[in-house]
């Protein structure tokens, strides 16, 4: 991923942020016509389309980027990362 934060300080964290966050991207194939469009869960109003998979998630990343700058410069905060499934723990 490329550096895209305005502030070198936190761009490391927030580039380790981006990447966690888009592995928890869905995808929905939309049909021939239309192609593919991403989300992520918790990023509220996020969402990418493109003709292929592979475009979908290059437009998802940008669009996150564009998103978390927005969402920090609005003093939002960013969204806990869980994953879309729950996740069964059991123990002993």
């Amino acid at each position: 991923m490329k550096q895209r934060f305005d502030d070198t300080e936190y761009v490391a964290p927030l580039n380790a942020y981006c990447q966690q966050a888009l592995k928890l991207a869905e995808t929905t194939f939309l049909g021939a016509d239309e192609g593919y469009a991403a989300r992520i869960p918790g990023f509220r109003g996020l969402i990418a389309t493109g003709a292929t998979k592979k475009e979908t998630l290059a437009e998802l990343e940008t669009a996150l980027v564009d998103w978390i700058n927005l969402a920090l410069k609005r003093g939002l905060g960013l969204p806990p990362l869980r994953p879309s499934k729950p996740v069964l723990v059991t123990g002993r």
